[in-house]
C-alpha cells in the first residue's frame, strides 16, 4: 500500500486490535505501586518504540513512508488511552471505541513473557 496511507492506516489500526487479542503485559493501575510501575514500563516501550518507527520510516522507500507513517499511528492510536488516562484523567475515546477495545484486551501482569517472544 505505498500509495495509499488512509488504507495502510485503517490496517495499522486492525493489526493492533489482532495483537491485542494475544495475551501480553499490562499493568493493573489500582494496585500498590502500579502508577510508578506502568511510568517506567511506557518510557522504555515509548522510547523503544518511537525508535523502531523512527528506523522504519527512513528504511522504506520515499514513496512509501507516508503510508508507512500512517500505518504506524494507526497502530498506536488505541494505545493512546494509557497516557491520556494516566496524566490528564480522561479517556479521548467515545464510548463504542472503549468498548471495542476493552473487549479485544488481553492484558495481564503476568503477560511479559510473551512480549519477548512477539517482540
Amino acid at each position: 500500500m505505498p500509495r495509499r496511507p488512509g488504507a495502510a492506516f485503517l490496517v495499522g489500526v486492525g493489526s493492533h486490535l489482532v495483537l491485542d487479542a494475544f495475551p501480553h503485559w499490562g499493568c493493573d493501575l489500582r494496585a500498590p505501586g502500579a502508577p510508578e510501575q506502568f511510568l517506567r514500563i511506557a518510557k522504555r516501550d515509548g522510547l523503544l518504540g518511537l525508535t523502531a518507527m523512527a528506523v522504519a520510516a527512513f528504511a522504506v522507500i520515499r514513496r512509501a513512508r507516508a503510508a508507512t507513517v500512517a500505518a504506524m499511528a494507526g497502530a498506536v492510536l488505541l494505545d493512546l488511552d494509557k497516557p491520556f488516562l494516566y496524566f490528564f484523567g480522561v479517556n479521548p475515546f467515545p464510548n463504542a471505541v472503549k468498548r471495542l477495545h476493552t473487549r479485544v484486551q488481553s492484558e495481564s501482569p503476568e503477560g511479559m513473557p510473551n512480549e519477548f517472544v512477539f517482540g
